[in-house]
C-alpha cells in the first residue's frame, strides 16, 4: 500500500493508494506501508517525521518531477499543496482551462492551462481568518461563526459581519471568473477544501467539488514517478 498524506493547517488528510484508488485512511501510523508521498504547509513533529522515513515515504518538494509544467517563477517558494491540487484536477480534465479554488484557512486560486502549464495564483484570507480579523481588529465587533443566516444585508451585528465575510468571498470568486471568462470560455472550476460549502458560482462554466484534490494530485503524482523519485 502507498500512502498519501496531506498535512494542512487545521488537520491531516490520510489515504492509500491502492490499485489506482484511493481509500481514506485513520491511525496511518499504525499501518504497514510500502513508502508513500507527503506534503505540508507547516513544520511536521520531528516523530511523523521519523515514521515517514522509516517506512520510506517521500516529501513532495519543488524538484519532484510531476505530469504538468509548472511556471511559477519561484517554484521553491510555492505550496505544495497549491500544485498538488492543481495537478489533481488536471488528471481528472486534462485539456481544459482550470481555475483551482481551495477554500481552507487560506482561499487559494490557481490556473492551469489547458496545454498543461501550472502559471500560479493568487492567495487571500480564508473564511475563518476574515472572521478572526474583524474580531480582534476592532474594539467591539464579536467572533462571529459562518453557519447562520446569510442575507443580502445583515439586519444585525452578527448576520452583517456574516453576510460581509462570506458574500465577499462570493464575489471575490464571481469577480476572477467574470474576467476569465472572456479569455477562457471553456473554463471549469474545481473547489476544495474545507469552506468549499459556502461558494456558490452562479456562473456558465462546469464546477467540480472535490474534497480530497490533494490526495488525488498525490496520487497522480506517485503514478507518475512508479519508477521512483
Amino acid at each position: 500500500m502507498i500512502l498519501l498524506l496531506d498535512f494542512g493547517n487545521t488537520r491531516v488528510k490520510a489515504a492509500v493508494l491502492e490499485n489506482g484508488s484511493l481509500r481514506h485512511v485513520d491511525d496511518f501510523m499504525k499501518m504497514d506501508i510500502d513508502g508513500g508521498l507527503w506534503c505540508s504547509v507547516h513544520p511536521v513533529e520531528p516523530s511523523v517525521l521519523e515514521w515517514m522515513k522509516e517506512h520510506g515515504m517521500k516529501r513532495f518538494a519543488a524538484d519532484t518531477p510531476i505530469p504538468i509544467a509548472n511556471a511559477y517563477s519561484s517554484p521553491e517558494t510555492l505550496g505544495m499543496d497549491r500544485l498538488a491540487a492543481a495537478v489533481g484536477a488536471w488528471s481528472m480534465q486534462q485539456g481544459h482551462d482550470l481555475l483551482v479554488v481551495d477554500a481552507g484557512t487560506a482561499i487559494t486560486y490557481d490556473f492551469v492551462s489547458a496545454d498543461g502549464v501550472y502559471h500560479g495564483g493568487n492567495i487571500a484570507p480564508g473564511i475563518g481568518l476574515r472572521f478572526k480579523a474583524l474580531h480582534e481588529h476592532t474594539g467591539a465587533l464579536p467572533l462571529v461563526d459562518a453557519k447562520g443566516d446569510i442575507p443580502m444585508f445583515g439586519k444585525d451585528t452578527e448576520t452583517a459581519i456574516r453576510s460581509g465575510v462570506i458574500n465577499g468571498v462570493r464575489k471575490e470568486l464571481e469577480g476572477y471568473l467574470a474576467e476569465m471568462y472572456p479569455i477562457f470560455p471553456s473554463l471549469l472550476v474545481f473547489l476544495t477544501g474545507g469552506d468549499a460549502e459556502f461558494f456558490e458560482i452562479k456562473a456558465k462554466s462546469t464546477t467540480f467539488a472535490v474534497p480530497d484534490l490533494v490526495l488525488r494530485g498525490l496520487a497522480r503524482i506517485t503514478e507518475y514517478n512508479e519508477k521512483g523519485f
